[in-house]
């Protein structure tokens, strides 16, 4: 190995390099310092031992942050190159090894309460388990998120979205469709067309809270404050249970997704007919409906391999509509 420099970068780790790329993206030593989970002398060693390396200072102090130099722009598309490599090496060794510990490191997932019930029949056949391995359905609670950070959890689909650099937050999708929900014997289905919005709002009203949603204002009460309706009551409940036993005895309506739609059908004494798309698009005109977000460890610290993720999220995503 003849040339200098060849020689020298041969001897940089490869976590250096991930400290170039981190705070090339970053901007910042302390954020690079805080998405790697190490200490701000350990980011300042490995830029010392890169700007030796190259003989460049690689990154400029500005007011808003670290800026790179033409070096470090040129350099960056081989480091990201070279660092995904490194990461497709680590997914390939720990898939090999899922399969080998499935019996002993189940997969812990968190998700939004009205998403339990249709997850787990969908994750339960003998392929996806074949595939998945064992897995852990845990209700998304206030402390989940660092939980995920902590690696208690592996990762999460909730309806929050928390400004969080240490976690992941991809938008997977909306609700794709609404259905109307009342007892059996409710006078809301003696009408013989498509069940309007006002036809709704002349009824009490029931909804179940979802943080990050409408645990403020649901779309159908603010919906009545744009059109000036006076709705006759509205009620709110945390729980599916209760929310079951309360259509059923105050003959109130209540609108459920096509998610929480697998499981209110079997419930005895419910009747439920979809939202047509005129009232829904009516309904979301000025509130957005609920966006799903993947919860997720910064790449390099997490245990589960890509396919194990894709298998979960996949089964969420056919009741979705995509985000773009």
């Amino acid at each position: 190995m003849s040339n200098p420099l060849l020689k020298q970068i041969c001897e940089l780790d490869v976590f250096t390099l991930l400290v170039f790329k981190t705070i090339f993206d970053t901007g910042h030593a302390n954020s690079a310092a805080k998405a790697l989970d190490v200490s701000a002398p350990k980011i300042s060693r490995c830029l010392n031992a890169l700007r030796l390396t190259f003989n460049d200072e690689l990154f400029y102090r500005r007011q808003q942050g670290l800026k790179p130099t033409p070096l470090a722009e040129s350099l960056y598309a081989a480091i990201c190159q070279f660092t995904d490599s490194v990461y497709n090496l680590e997914q390939s060794a720990l898939q090999i090894q899922n399969t080998h510990n499935t019996a002993d490191l189940p997969l812990h997932v968190a998700a939004s309460n009205e998403l339990l019930s249709f997850l787990a029949p969908q994750l339960s056949s003998a392929d996806v388990i074949a595939r998945l391995g064992r897995i852990r359905l845990h209700k998304w609670q206030e402390n989940s998120a660092e939980l995920i950070h902590a690696g208690e959890l592996d990762f999460g689909i909730s309806l929050e979205h928390a400004d969080n650099k240490e976690l992941t937050y991809t938008r997977l999708g909306c609700i794709s469709g609404l259905y109307v929900v009342a007892s059996k014997h409710h006078p809301i289905w003696q009408t013989e067309l498509s069940i309007t919005l006002e036809q709704i709002c002349r009824h009490p009203f029931l909804c179940l809270d979802l943080k990050g949603f409408n645990s403020k204002v649901d779309p159908l009460e603010f919906f009545c404050q744009r059109q000036g309706i006076l709705l006759p009551s509205i009620d709110r409940v945390i729980d599916r249970e209760e929310w079951y036993a309360h259509l059923l005895t105050i003959q109130s309506v209540a609108f459920c997704s096509s998610i929480d739609m697998h499981t209110v059908k079997h419930m005895p004494g419910l009747k439920l007919v979809p939202l047509s798309l005129t009232e829904l698009h009516r309904l979301h005109d000025s509130m957005l409906p609920p966006q799903y977000y993947l919860v997720e460890k910064p790449r390099t610290r997490r245990r589960y391999s890509q396919t194990q993720c894709d298998i979960v999220v996949s089964s969420l995503l056919t009741t979705l509509i995509p985000t773009l």
